[in-house]
């Protein structure tokens, strides 16, 4: 990416960090009450983009740590900036829960009264131990150019002189020996994150939307879609298209567009399964999936196969392989919102209506948690039905963090060895 459109982005990157900054001061002052959560619908759009950013964060370090465990030397050029990625995306998936909380000046009590018996906590110190592994990986790839290069970091010292190329070759081979012993960590503690972040939706006994023992493997699926997905648009823009870069590129097509496959037969599984009763709680998600929610649905579906049909078809185009990368993301980010509505929208109170000769079961009102109108022009107060969409305060403050991401693994990049050396 030439440094002219690099410059262009960081100033436009940090306007929408400043923008979302903006927005996470009004809602802390006014209370959650200025997103579009109520108490049926508790978890929006911050939620989702937590999901997406674990399932991301732990795409990435599985590109790295694929190079040792499965002999996958093709991705060794794309290596450094995929535990970049990883860093960046699991500091942001903890980032945007604070505005989830309502209240993140009392995140204190996590660490001081943690409840054990809810996987919340656990997913934080997995995901704090996912971080800790990724900044350790990406170190030990790049720890002989920047001692090489006197690249000055926190806490590292330097070398008093430059070191010989001699050194600088045992330097290498002790990095590859120290990341073969890191990967057998690093791939499990990925797969980790995901599973436990599915845990924290499937343990919900009120959502049947998340019941199944196919949640933990969809996220899987996921995340291996995402992963490479971003590691190929960083690439791309950082790194540019050459013949070394080809074959990597080609690899994680290869390996999003699989993954994409297997999660949409996954998902259709359970699709066919619930169809099958054809009735009951598991069966009422189904019926808001395809009926409010179909547009989006719509939207996942075919934007998954769309992409899948990009890194298939030209995996050697750097152009359509942006193309397919955005469509995977906005296919992905479609699934994660999805989540969300057909669960929070079947109301686990219940309770039976005598209709003619038959009982009925109806969803037992939520209240909204808000009054308004007055006397002569009440709304609604109470409802078993909430059309969710995130208000612009939501919005502004997810793309801050977004932004945040970016900017940080932009700046990084030109700080850092990105490169792989021969």
């Amino acid at each position: 990416m030439a440094r002219t459109n690099l410059n262009k982005l960081s100033k436009f990157l940090i306007f929408l960090m400043v923008i979302g900054i903006l927005a996470f001061i009004y809602q802390s002052s006014k209370g959650l009450i200025v997103t579009n959560m109520r108490n049926s619908f508790s978890w929006g759009l911050y939620i989702a983009t937590w999901a997406f950013f674990v399932g991301t964060a732990a795409g990435g370090l599985v590109v790295s740590s694929s190079i040792y465990l499965f002999k996958a030397t093709q991705l060794k050029p794309v290596s450094r900036l995929a535990t970049i990625t990883a860093f960046m995306f699991a500091i942001g998936a903890m980032l945007i829960l604070f505005p989830d909380i309502g209240r993140p000046d009392r995140i204190y009590n996590v660490f001081l009264h943690p409840n054990l018996t809810s996987l919340l906590p656990w997913d934080f110190l997995v995901l704090s131990s996912y971080s800790l592994v990724s900044i350790i990986y990406a170190y030990t790839l790049m720890k002989p150019d920047i001692l090489k290069n006197r690249i000055k970091l926190p806490f590292i010292k330097l070398p008093e002189k430059e070191i010989s190329e001699k050194e600088y070759r045992r330097l290498k081979e002790e990095a590859q020996r120290k990341a073969k012993k890191l990967a057998p960590i690093a791939l499990p503690l990925a797969i980790l994150i995901h599973t436990v972040t599915a845990w924290v939706l499937a343990t919900q006994m009120a959502r049947p939307w998340w019941h199944g023992g196919l949640l933990a493997p969809t996220f899987i699926a996921a995340a291996l879609a995402t992963g490479p997905a971003i590691v190929i648009l960083f690439s791309l823009g950082l790194l540019g298209f050459d013949e070394k870069l080809a074959p990597a590129y080609r690899m994680l097509a290869k390996i999003s567009a699989l993954s994409s496959i297997i999660l949409l037969f996954m998902y259709y599984n359970e699709f066919f399964v619930r169809f099958w009763w054809h009735h009951g709680e598991e069966f009422e998600p189904l019926k808001i999936l395809f009926g409010k929610n179909l547009p989006l649905h719509a939207v996942e579906v075919l934007f998954l196969i769309g992409s899948a049909y990009l890194y298939f078809r030209y995996s050697e185009v750097p152009r359509k392989l942006v193309q397919a990368s955005i469509l995977l993301i906005i296919g992905i980010y479609a699934h994660r919102l999805l989540l969300l509505g057909p669960a929070y929208n079947v109301i686990p109170l219940k309770y039976p209506v005598i209709v003619g000769a038959s009982t009925i079961e109806w969803s037992y009102p939520f209240a909204l948690g808000e009054v308004k109108g007055d006397l002569l022009n009440p709304q609604k107060v109470f409802v078993d039905y909430w059309n969710y969409i995130p208000s612009i305060v939501e919005i502004l403050i997810t793309l801050g963090v977004m932004a945040a991401i970016v900017y940080i693994i932009l700046k990084l990049a030109e700080y850092l060895p990105i490169r792989e050396n021969a």
